[in-house]
């Protein structure tokens, strides 16, 4: 079961996004889908690597390794390029199987950064360690989320979802468990530390279409 937080206007799928413009974490022009404009907002994470191919950030960073995270998609691993130890990450597609790294070194030339697996602090530097949903959404100036909770989430129980400058956002709220994997809290509560994936979806589909044959084939 969604259930839906500031519901001032209820909407299906992916959530509108309007602008506080004396936040520090928010630009001039929220509403600009392009290119540099429509990720200025978004603390000190790189946006104008969104849109290299894999080959130039290599280039860029070749200390940089392929990874595959398990905490920056709901419902399945998120396929990145980054250096050891960063705060952020560069991601590129989503997979639940096959062999990733493969795909990405045979598409390298191809595959576009379709944006970061990171933390919320990262998204907003401005945050406090530990804030309420309404706080953290008001501190964004974002009116309308999904939390995705109750017996009718396939995946992702605990996660946020919600639409940020042109971009998907999901903020995994659930606490690492012992054993591995993520256990739900149901707390209502973004922290500092929470994982983040920020992403183009027409580029992350773009990639996934690329890699599928690679993967799958």
């Amino acid at each position: 079961m969604m259930k839906y937080k500031k519901p001032a206007i209820v909407i299906i799928g992916l959530a509108a996004v309007t602008c506080v413009g004396l936040t520090a974490c928010l630009s001039s022009d929220p509403q600009s889908d392009a290119g540099e404009n429509r990720l200025s907002a978004i603390g000190s994470l790189k946006e104008e690597e969104i849109g290299k191919t894999l080959s130039e950030l290599k280039n860029e960073y070749p200390e940089g390794e392929i990874t595959v995270r398990s905490d920056g998609f709901l419902d399945s691993a998120a396929v990145c390029f980054g250096e050891p130890g960063a705060e952020y990450v560069y991601c590129f597609f989503g997979t639940q199987s096959g062999d990733a790294e493969k795909a990405m070194n045979k598409c390298g030339d191809q595959l576009k950064c379709a944006g970061f697996i990171t933390t919320a602090s990262m998204l907003c530097p401005d945050m406090e360690e530990e804030m309420p949903f309404e706080d953290f959404f008001s501190l964004i100036g974002v009116d309308d989320y999904e939390y995705l909770v109750g017996e009718d989430t396939i995946a992702g129980e605990g996660w946020l979802r919600f639409a940020y400058h042109g971009m998907e956002v999901m903020v995994n709220t659930n606490e690492p468990a012992p054993g591995g994997g993520w256990d739900f809290t149901g707390a209502e509560i973004v922290k500092r530390d929470a994982p983040v994936s920020i992403v183009d979806l027409e580029i992350s589909n773009a990639n996934q279409d690329l890699v599928d044959p690679v993967l799958f084939g």
